[in-house]
């Protein structure tokens, strides 16, 4: 079998997995296959996206809301798409998304409040609660493993080594950054990508800074709640910071390796 340069866009729900979908169609048009299986809470594991790709010889590019780590082994090489979103402001797009863009409606259906109260009844088991922690800290090829049987440094960890081990990570806050780091990231296997601009099921200003988009969900819902917010996504806030340091990282050495060549 022909060895194939294989994109796999990992779409984690509310982190611009949309936007990028996009870019992957005006690049790749029929080339880029976006699968999902009908039931929303399954995951793909590593094993079966294997079997994805080689089923589909004439595809280049994947995209998967529920695919998780590790990355498949194909004979080929593998370049993976992750993008990474401070938690906090994951809450307020995933409100307007779930309670009012899903449902069809003018406005949301109840306050941000009363969404996060209504998440917040089971532990760990809604978007909006470590989701981003818990979906990468996967490391069973034939399965998922249930999060409840790791300690959280072990969560952590796993989430943090999978993030610091990729040579790319995109920022959603820092999205046009991102697209140029991922320009470069792709151009030895596509040199003719091109970024267009895109903003798809964006459902917030996007001029807003992290720092006053977090002061405005304190304000909605109260100290409290707020509190129990930032306790409840501790290991997603870490993993957040952690993965900007990285992209600053790829950022400089992307950086250099276009001076070099110039």
């Amino acid at each position: 079998m022909e060895s194939r340069n294989i994109i796999v866009h990992y779409h984690i729900f509310k982190n611009a997995g949309s936007s990028v979908d996009q870019l992957l169609k005006a690049n790749f048009a029929d080339k880029w296959l976006s699968y999902d299986t009908p039931d929303s809470g399954a995951v793909i594991s590593t094993e079966r996206l294997a079997d994805l790709i080689a089923d589909n010889p004439d595809k280049c590019a994947f995209s998967s809301h529920q695919i998780v780590p590790p990355l498949p082994q194909i004979d080929g090489k593998v370049y993976p798409i992750v993008f990474v979103r401070d938690p906090i402001d994951r809450i307020r797009s995933a409100y307007l998304f779930e309670w009012k863009k899903q449902l069809g409606l003018d406005e949301p259906k109840g306050s941000l409040k009363e969404y996060v109260e209504s998440k917040f009844v089971h532990r760990r088991r809604s978007a909006i609660e470590e989701f981003q922690t818990i979906r990468f800290s996967n490391t069973d090829t034939a399965g998922f493993i249930n999060s409840d049987s790791l300690e959280d440094s072990e969560l952590f960890e796993n989430a943090t080594g999978f993030i610091e081990s990729l040579d790319f990570v995109g920022i959603v806050d820092r999205f046009d950054e991102s697209c140029e780091l991922l320009k470069n990231y792709l151009a030895p296997a596509y040199p003719d990508f091109a970024i267009k601009k895109v903003q798809a099921n964006v459902l917030q200003d996007i001029t807003v800074g992290i720092a006053q988009k977090r002061q405005q969900v304190r304000d909605e819902i109260g100290d409290d709640l707020y509190e129990s917010v930032l306790e409840r996504n501790a290991l997603d806030d870490r993993l957040y910071q952690k993965a900007c340091e990285h992209f600053e990282r790829l950022q400089k050495s992307s950086d250099s390796s276009l001076k070099e060549a110039v």
